[in-house]
């Protein structure tokens, strides 16, 4: 069986600043009702499915939070 998802991503340049990163992805997870009353596909974001394996690299702000929800 195969399975087609559809990823919703934020791309930024990797220089960005870890604090900065952190508070983002902080955000995006801490107002996912707000996000989704903006946006229904806000809906399907996951903080389980933000840490898996994924073709690019995140911004270590980001897996400093993932970590700290884990």
């Amino acid at each position: 069986m195969s399975i087609l998802s559809v990823w919703n991503i934020l791309a930024v340049n990797e220089k960005m600043d870890d604090k900065l990163a952190y508070a983002i992805t902080k955000t995006i997870f801490e107002k996912k009702p707000e996000l989704v009353a903006v946006h229904k596909e806000a809906s399907t974001s996951r903080l389980r499915t933000a840490q898996g394996d994924r073709p690019f690299r995140s911004i270590p702000g980001a897996f400093l939070y993932f970590a700290e929800m884990a």
